[in-house]
């Protein structure tokens, strides 16, 4: 018996006979070997990705309600210069206490004894696996609300950060709503400059691609606050749009010779007032759809239509829109969507009605004029009003998938915690592990007006 037979018949003695495809056998025909690379090969956000939290303070808090005093003046500016041998009048600092309350993030996870057993493709346990995911979605989570925490709610539609716009949400309040509404709050104010412009608004509304015109102008909004605003965080295709205004058809010139590239690297801006870092954050991404429905999560509302006359930065055509309901637990899938014809000015009013459930809020979505339902993206949220319907009104402010640039000054900020990433082990019932995964902190913006918003950016391939 030749040896090609003599192997032939072992592997049919130890494989045995099949009446079904290897694929669909558990656990794979005998002879068929796993050969698996021992990386885990990760398609979303690692930790190189979370970059506000690394460069900001931390402080600890033994209180669910952080505080602290800021300072508005020294006293009402001018009027020291007296007449000889006059004392002057009698001044004052101003001072107020702010309060924060903390918001508590956590989550739950579990594996199962069978899995904390067996050996994984990476070498890593399975619980150990599941409490280093849990940290980095902590980490998303608090990262995305660190900058647009109860951010784009309408106001009438306007977004001018109103408390009275938001609905009672447990996630902290970001920089977007911090420093959107200390353009009408006294007590985030510099009040001796307030006749030289301090009372103006610290939100640049560009209304399309990043410019070095829209940089200077944060900037310079900055000083005018006494600050020195120096890094500016915007999506990725913003910045390759900015990127894009060094592009040139010559290869770039060094000591008199080509060398073999062209274009440029953007990531640095002087101004007037010194120099802005442009960094891109995945996190700042204009918002294109709706999130992945949970089963839990509410069901998608019914809207209806209709154009009032006023002002707005809509121009004439037809608009589609659709919108969907949020709470604690997610977001719906997509309502069914409207078209409106409105002409230029006009402004849309979308009423929407909520399905049975608790709703907090309600996103909607907009097409540009004349564009397929397919193209809708985010324009703006309001708040469940608590009646049988909801009216968000379109004044073409914010356009579909808009992005908003953050000019920030890291030390005008500050976290405050009261718990670090933790983990909590709960009460076993089964053959499973279950742990709570959790992190309470907030937002502690000292001097909200040193930094600056740059509105309604977009960006494109």
């Amino acid at each position: 018996m030749s040896s090609e037979v003599t192997q032939a018949l072992l592997k049919a003695l130890e494989a045995g006979n099949y009446n079904a495809a290897p694929s669909s056998l558990v656990q794979g025909g005998a002879l068929q070997i796993e050969d698996l690379a021992s990386v885990m090969q990760v398609v979303t956000f690692e930790e190189k990705s979370i970059k506000l939290q690394k460069g900001m303070k931390t402080e600890s808090c033994k209180s669910t309600l952080a505080q602290f005093d800021r300072q508005l003046s020294y006293g009402i500016f001018g009027g020291t210069a007296t007449q000889e041998g006059a004392v002057g009048v009698e001044e004052d600092s101003q001072f107020v206490r702010i309060v924060v309350p903390m918001a508590f993030y956590s989550h739950v996870r579990r594996v199962t004894v069978v899995a904390n057993m067996i050996q994984t493709i990476d070498g890593q346990k399975a619980e150990d696996r599941a409490a280093a995911d849990a940290a980095k979605k902590l980490s998303a989570d608090i990262e995305f609300d660190l900058f647009r925490g109860k951010s784009d709610f309408s106001n009438a539609g306007v977004f001018d950060g109103n408390m009275a716009a938001y609905p009672s949400l447990p996630n902290l309040l970001g920089l977007d709503a911090q420093i959107r509404m200390s353009d009408t709050e006294r007590n985030t104010t510099d009040l001796m400059f307030a006749e030289y412009g301090s009372n103006e608004s610290v939100v640049v509304s560009v209304g399309g691609t990043l410019t070095q015109d829209a940089i200077e102008d944060a900037h310079v909004k900055s000083i005018m606050q006494h600050g020195e605003a120096e890094t500016l965080y915007v999506d990725p295709k913003v910045l390759s749009a900015y990127n894009k205004i060094s592009f040139g058809k010559e290869r770039i010139v060094l000591a008199g010779s080509p060398q073999d590239a062209t274009a440029a690297d953007l990531k640095r801006q002087w101004v007037s007032g010194g120099t802005v870092s442009v960094e891109a954050s995945r996190f700042l991404s204009g918002k294109t759809g709706p999130a992945a429905a949970r089963a839990v999560g509410p069901a998608a509302p019914s809207i209806s239509l209709g154009t009032a006359g006023g002002t707005s930065a809509l121009t004439a055509g037809t608009y589609i829109y659709l919108a969907t309901s949020v709470n604690e637990l997610g977001e719906s899938p997509l309502s069914a969507s409207g078209s409106q014809a409105a002409a230029a000015g006009d402004q849309v009013s979308v009423t929407i009605t909520p399905a049975a459930g608790a709703v907090r809020y309600f996103n909607v979505y907009r097409t540009n004029a004349g564009a397929p339902a397919a193209t809708a993206k985010f324009i703006g949220r309001v708040a469940n009003s608590g009646a049988a319907t909801t009216v968000f009104t379109d004044l073409g402010n914010k356009k579909p998938g808009f992005v908003t640039g953050f000019l920030l000054q890291k030390d005008t900020m500050t976290m405050k915690e009261l718990a670090p990433y933790s983990r909590m082990k709960l009460a076993v019932t089964d053959l499973s592990l279950p742990e709570a995964h959790f992190r309470f902190c907030t937002l502690a913006v000292l001097q909200p007006r040193k930094n600056v918003l740059l509105d309604n950016l977009v960006g494109s391939f």
